[in-house]
């Protein structure tokens, strides 16, 4: 038996559930539902920064903000011309939660803690109606007509529209591929260093303010870094490994 729907977004992540919101509050009319693999939505969310969630950061000017992602900021640029921080902050607003500005420039909910802003998206899937429909592991997708049909292992559901907010699944990117999209292979980023050197060995727990530069690259970077049991980490450190990502690997 399928079940039908107007528009289904795979994956109950931030950028899922943000997606569904957004597309019922300007179209009530329509019928749309979220399929998660998992027992749990938005886990990614609970965890991110510390357990608070850093929700935006403190930058309006779009052609600024393009600059802190290492790669993609020619394609962020249009889009954040359309939606940027402030849009974010407004939005946000409107629903009851409030944020507020750490003096690095990240945004937390003022609350301190990322059950506001799953609770924020979990109570407007609820009043707008949408599907929330966990343990759907999907495994295929196939055009039928004017339609996409999604097979999981218990259901088979037919919709019109079809979003991917899959994040980094593998298995989507291949499916994607069938679809003749392009995929560039990914790398790691956003990973603390690795280092065996004996004059950090007593170090661990010590974290200052620093300016962290790569040997033989142009690469570097400034920020708080933390020395661990088995290297560096700490946001200088991480920011390094992002701007670095395809070098490194």
């Amino acid at each position: 038996m399928n079940q039908n729907f107007d528009i289904i977004i795979v994956g109950g992540g931030a950028a899922g559930f943000f997606t569904a919101i957004n597309i019922v509050e300007k179209n009530p009319k329509l019928k749309v539902a979220i399929l998660e693999r998992g027992k749990n939505v938005l886990e990614k969310v609970r965890i991110s920064g510390g357990g608070r969630c850093n929700v935006t950061h403190a930058c309006f000017e779009p052609n600024e903000l393009v600059k802190f992602y290492p790669r993609g900021e020619k394609e962020l640029r249009g889009p954040f011309h359309q939606f940027c921080s402030g849009d974010t902050i407004e939005w946000f607003d409107k629903q009851g939660v409030a944020l507020k500005i750490e003096d690095d420039g990240r945004m937390f909910p003022e609350s301190n803690s990322s059950q506001t802003i799953i609770d924020c998206f979990l109570n407007a899937t609820q009043k707008l109606g949408i599907s929330v429909l966990t343990g759907q592991s999907v495994q295929s997708i196939y055009k039928k007509d004017n339609c996409w049909k999604i097979e999981t292992p218990s259901e088979q559901y037919l919709t019109e529209k079809l979003v991917l907010a899959t994040g980094s699944n593998p298995k989507m990117w291949e499916l994607l591929q069938t679809f003749g999209h392009a995929i560039v292979s990914p790398v790691p980023s956003l990973f603390t260093f690795n280092i065996k050197d004996p004059r950090i060995k007593d170090l661990m727990g010590v974290s200052a303010f620093a300016a962290v530069k790569v040997k033989d690259t142009k690469l570097s970077a400034t920020g708080p870094l933390l020395i661990t049991h088995w290297g560096m980490s700490g946001p200088g450190i991480l920011k390094l490994s992002a701007w670095g990502a395809r070098n490194f690997a």
